[in-house]
C-alpha cells in the first residue's frame, strides 16, 4: 500500500498527463500504439524494478547484495511476462478510458499485477538446519 500511495499513485498520474502533452490532440490506433511502445519501454521496465528492489530491501529487509541477485535472476522473466500483459491493459487504457480515470483502471489492474509481482518478489525463506 505504501508503495501505491507513494509513488504508484503519483507517477502514474504524471506519466499519463504527460503522455497526453506528448500526443496532444492526436487519436487514432497508431497514436494509442505509439503510446502503449512509449509506456512499455519506459515506465514498464522501471516500474518492475523498482518494485523488486522497493520490495527486496524495504518490505523483506535484504541487503542490496540479495536484492541485486534476486533482481538478476527474476527480472527478466518478469519484465518479459509484463509486456505479454500490460500492452493489452494500456491498449485498453488509452483507447477507452478517460483521462481523469486512467490511473484509477490502471492502479485497478495494478493490484491483480502485483500478486504476481509479490510471489515473484518475495525470497523463499532459508531454513536453518
Amino acid at each position: 500500500m505504501l508503495y501505491g500511495f507513494a509513488y504508484g499513485g503519483p507517477f502514474g498520474h504524471f506519466f499519463h498527463k504527460l503522455m497526453d502533452t506528448i500526443f496532444k490532440g492526436k487519436k487514432g490506433n497508431s497514436t494509442v500504439a505509439k503510446k502503449v511502445l512509449l509506456e512499455q519501454l519506459t515506465s514498464s521496465p522501471w516500474n518492475n524494478f523498482l518494485f523488486m528492489s522497493y520490495y527486496g530491501l524495504v518490505v523483506e529487509g535484504r541487503p542490496w547484495k540479495l536484492v541485486k541477485h534476486k533482481l538478476g535472476k527474476d527480472y527478466p522473466t518478469i519484465q518479459l511476462t509484463a509486456w505479454k500483459f500490460w500492452p493489452i491493459v494500456g491498449w485498453v487504457n488509452y483507447q477507452y478510458v478517460p483521462l481523469q480515470f486512467r490511473v484509477l483502471f490502471s492502479s485497478f489492474v495494478a493490484s491483480c499485477w502485483s500478486i504476481f509481482l509479490n510471489l515473484k518478489a518475495r525470497s523463499p525463506v532459508i531454513k536453518n538446519a
